[in-house]
Parts: C-alpha cells; sequence; structure tokens
C-alpha cells in the first residue's frame, strides 16, 4: 500500500521510473498526455498506457466467454428446428455478437414499448432477461394471427394479447434453452414475469454486470434482434465448468458412489414380493357354477405334465413344476417366462 506522500509524488509526476529493456529511466508523468490516456513518442519507442475501466471490469475468461458462447450457438441451432414449427413459416437464427458490461447501459438504447421477459435458470440464482426486437415481434404477432406478413409495421403499444402470444413463443423455447446448456449443467429454466415497465426491469436487475448475447433472427426477409442479458452473479456459481473443453466433450455423469449403492442394494434385499403360482384355468357357465358342490372336481386347461406360471409381483417370470417340500407344496422353478414362448413347452 503506498503511503499518501508517494501518492502525492506519483500524481504530481515526481516518480522515476525504470525500463525493462535497459535504457534510460522515464517519468510517469511524461508517458501521459494531458488527457491520461494517451501515449507520447519518445524517439522511435511509444510507451502504450492501457485502458482500465475499474466500473465495468471484465469478470470472465475468454474460456469462460467462449463457452456460453457455444452455448448459444447450440441454442440456436436448436431454434432453427423448434421455430419454423410453432411459427409455420422460415426462421434463420444466427448468433452475432457478445459483450459484457452495465445493464443500465444496455437497456437505455431500447425503445419504450418493447417487452422483456424475465427468465429464472433454477437453481441459479437471479434473472436472466430476453427481448426481442419490435420488428421481429410485430412480424411474429402477424404470423400467430393469421395475417399477411408486408414487413411494414406501424410501431404501437403492445395490448395484454399481444404480450400473452410472444410469451408463448418465450416459454415454447424454454425446452431448447434447457438442452443447450444440458452439455454443461442442469438447469430449469421458467419464465417468470413479462413486462414492458423499463423501470421495473431496471430496479429488478439493478446495475449488474451482464453477458449480452445478440441473437440475428430472419423471418421471411424481415431482420430483427433476440438480445440475451445473463448476470455475472447468475454465472458464477457454474464458473468452474464454463470451459469450452467441457461443452464439447459433454457434461460428465455423477460418478456411482459404491457405498451407497451397496446400501441401495441392501435395502431392496429386504423388500418383500408376493409371488403367485397359477395351476391352469376353467370356462364355465353360469348354471355350472351355481350347480357346484363339495366334492366336484373341475377340469382346468392345463396337462398334468405342462409347467405353471410363476407371476412376481403380478407378472409373469417363470415356469415352475409342482411337487413337494418337506410337508409343504412346492413348485420347482424350470424356466424363465417369454410371451412369445409356447406354454406347453417341456422343460
Amino acid at each position: 500500500m503506498l503511503a499518501q506522500s508517494e501518492i502525492d509524488a506519483l500524481l504530481s509526476g515526481a516518480i522515476d521510473m525504470d525500463q525493462a529493456n535497459g535504457k534510460d529511466r522515464v517519468n510517469l508523468a511524461d508517458m501521459l498526455s494531458p488527457s491520461g490516456d494517451r501515449p507520447k513518442p519518445d524517439g522511435d519507442d511509444k510507451k502504450t498506457v492501457q485502458n482500465y475501466n475499474f466500473w465495468s471490469p471484465a469478470r470472465f475468461s475468454k474460456e469462460q466467454m467462449r463457452a456460453v458462447e457455444l452455448v448459444h450457438e447450440d441454442l440456436t441451432e436448436r431454434l432453427t428446428t423448434s421455430l419454423p414449427t410453432f411459427l409455420r413459416t422460415n426462421v434463420r437464427p444466427h448468433l452475432v455478437h457478445m459483450e459484457q458490461g452495465r445493464f443500465h447501459d444496455f437497456i437505455k438504447d431500447f425503445p419504450p414499448n418493447t417487452l422483456f421477459h424475465l427468465i429464472t435458470l433454477a437453481p441459479l440464482p437471479g434473472h436472466m432477461v430476453l427481448t426481442m426486437s419490435l420488428n421481429v415481434s410485430y412480424l411474429i404477432l402477424e404470423q400467430r394471427l393469421g395475417g399477411k406478413i408486408e414487413g411494414r409495421f406501424t410501431e404501437r403499444a403492445l395490448t395484454e394479447i399481444d404480450q400473452s402470444l410472444l410469451r408463448g413463443l418465450v416459454e415454447h423455447m424454454l425446452g431448447d434453452m434447457k438442452g443447450a446448456w444440458s452439455k454443461v449443467v442442469s438447469l430449469e429454466p421458467s419464465l417468470e414475469d413479462s413486462t414492458i415497465n423499463q423501470h421495473w426491469v431496471q430496479m429488478m436487475m439493478g446495475n449488474e454486470r451482464v453477458l449480452l448475447l445478440t441473437i440475428e433472427l430472419n423471418i421471411q426477409g424481415v431482420t430483427g434482434t433476440m438480445s440475451i442479458f445473463i448476470p455475472f452473479n447468475t454465472l458464477k456459481p457454474i464458473t468452474n465448468v464454463l470451459n469450452p473443453h467441457i461443452w464439447i466433450a459433454g457434461r460428465k455423469e455423477q460418478q456411482q458412489d459404491p457405498v451407497a449403492r451397496a446400501q441401495a442394494i441392501r435395502t431392496v434385499m429386504k423388500a418383500i414380493i408376493p409371488i403367485k403360482v397359477i395351476l391352469g384355468g376353467a370356462d364355465l357357465t353360469m348354471k355350472d357354477l351355481l350347480n357346484l358342490k363339495v366334492g366336484d372336481v373341475i377340469e382346468l386347461d392345463r396337462n398334468i405334465d405342462s409347467p405353471v406360471i410363476v407371476q412376481v409381483a403380478n407378472k409373469k417370470q417363470f415356469y415352475g413344476r409342482v411337487g413337494k417340500s418337506g410337508k409343504h407344496l412346492g413348485v420347482q422353478v424350470s424356466g424363465v417366462y417369454r410371451e412369445q414362448d409356447d406354454i406347453q413347452t417341456t422343460y
């Protein structure tokens, strides 16, 4: 930590520093122009001062940014298949831009009638924001309402019916979002709210640092954009798996715990399973059934040498032979039951 005297000397340009190449010492003040961000030439060499924005620093590495990019490239491929079936027209989405910054810096560029969709990515915290440009929104509404698409739109306020139809489109895309993220982490996207109130959205998001992903949508010759804002705090719990190698290789399946597996097997072994042995069947008329009395014999449809069927939990599983075990009747398992087998097969 610098002392106050050192800070004052630094600001006044009274501190010199050595150059790495062994040349003469240079003064820090001489390296900066009056604007404070342009280098001054010193002979043939130029001392470069790189700007750094402390208000909105980059929080994720290039690899993490690339992983998020791969996820949304996969999302656009899925939407290429799913959106045409929903809208009944060709749609060609492409990821065209990605950057990071403050949410309030991005939202001020959107027109007042823009519809914002707040999406949760359980179990991750916070909300993701999705919005579409007005020209594409109007076109989608015309298509869903059966109107004629001419490519010319008059800007107007979105009615409640309009908002409901656009919400339906976003809900349709949630399954594709889940599938696109599945190689990195298991998520359950859910549409929590949709609103045209920018102040409400800004209050929800605050001054969050966000990733902005811009997807270009081309629908019947009309080109618009779909913007996705993902807060840094939302992605922070999974930064360790935001890696392009993990996305390419696929999310690793959870390893089996041998102790838990052994415990589960021991528990299953204690379960009581009902077993039934079907000796045979018979068809009787109602008259014969009413005339039955003690001592009557019902002839079964099975030969005495034929195997019986053993049911486990009311499902046919084995063939068996009836016999005696000590002082009790018993059944000896003689084969595995298959539906295509002839029940008269002798084992």
